[in-house]
């Protein structure tokens, strides 16, 4: 009897936390356009250490205003901003500022991963992101960066192997590392959806969701853009767009245009954009606008290969509530 009365109430306990409300329930939220940030990383210091994540600094001076570091870390809605790495040293993960290696001064963020660096059962896998954790009040999200995959990638369409989790972006509404409950991520990968050399390579997006932290990882919705075929070596400009909803309400977009080229919409979802059983909804209360994260297989083949696993990122600019 003493052992079944203990089981029933870790039991309930136990879906009592699952039932958990959102960490911002409650929280007064203003529905005003704003722009929290924008740099080109010209004037960006970044301090790169064992483990430790890495904190930015410094003021983009070739912009006329949002371009402090500190004053986007101290904005009301944000909580704070950095490097993760989640393991690992900088001989085989780094994030840095470098020149642009086909235009000299200008200046641009890039994450490179030489080896895996963490530990995950019998694999490993390797990250570098820039992490904005700990939002409130942030239900709209606009962005447009630059990006530039590294020529040497080209490489992965030589693979043998499916690739489909390279991942360049991801939006948390609820995380699983956080105390939230009924976490749901949107993620953006870099995909290739069968085995064998191929041709190209695209862009796919998707949402997952878990009832509770220990559930297993479910999708809602998935698309892969294959009316558009990812360039390497070259600079295009990705703009992203999430609002927070229902299936009814919900809403996710991205398009690309290459340098010199046209605008491609690669995206355009309206569906849910937090958890099916969210009760309260609070934002995105984490993500990774900029993220390198894929695993030791695709880590070990660039490495086989001497090839440089290495991206570029420049001219981010990011606003909450900014109408679309």
């Amino acid at each position: 009897m003493k052992i079944s009365l203990i089981f029933s109430f870790f039991v309930i306990a136990f879906l009592f936390s699952c039932d958990k409300k959102s960490i911002n329930c409650g929280v007064e939220c203003d529905s005003a356009e704003e722009l929290l940030f924008q740099t080109g990383f010209n004037g960006t210091t970044l301090t790169n250490g064992e483990y430790k994540n890495v904190e930015f600094s410094g003021i983009d001076t070739e912009l006329a205003d949002h371009n402090n570091w500190t004053d986007f870390v101290n904005n009301p809605s944000v909580g704070y901003v950095e490097i993760g790495y989640e393991d690992g040293d900088d001989n085989q993960r780094i994030a840095s500022i470098k020149d642009d290696p086909d235009s000299a001064g200008n200046k641009v963020l890039s994450f490179k991963i030489n080896e895996p660096h963490i530990k995950e059962g019998s694999h490993q896998k390797g990250r570098v992101q820039l992490s904005v954790n700990d939002n409130q009040c942030i239900k709209e999200i606009y962005q447009t960066v630059r990006l530039k995959l590294h020529p040497d990638m080209a490489y992965l369409k030589e693979w043998d192997q499916r690739m489909p989790w390279f991942t360049l972006f991801e939006f948390w509404n609820n995380a699983t590392w956080s105390n939230e409950k009924k976490t749901f991520r949107v993620t953006v990968n870099l995909f290739k959806d069968s085995e064998g050399p191929v041709d190209e390579i695209h862009f796919h997006a998707k949402s997952d969701h878990q009832k509770c932290n220990v559930c297993e990882w479910k999708h809602d919705w998935e698309e892969e853009a294959q009316n558009f075929s990812v360039p390497f070596g070259e600079w295009m400009e990705l703009e992203l767009y999430l609002l927070e909803g229902d299936e009814n309400n919900g809403r996710f977009y991205m398009s690309v245009t290459p340098e010199g080229g046209t605008k491609t919409v690669l995206f355009d979802i309206a569906n849910r954009t937090h958890h099916e059983n969210e009760k309260c909804p609070d934002g995105f209360t984490h993500f990774q606008p900029m993220k390198m994260y894929t695993s030791d297989e695709v880590i070990n083949y660039m490495k086989a290969g001497n090839k440089n696993l290495e991206i570029f990122w420049d001219d981010w600019k990011i606003y909450r509530n900014k109408k679309f």
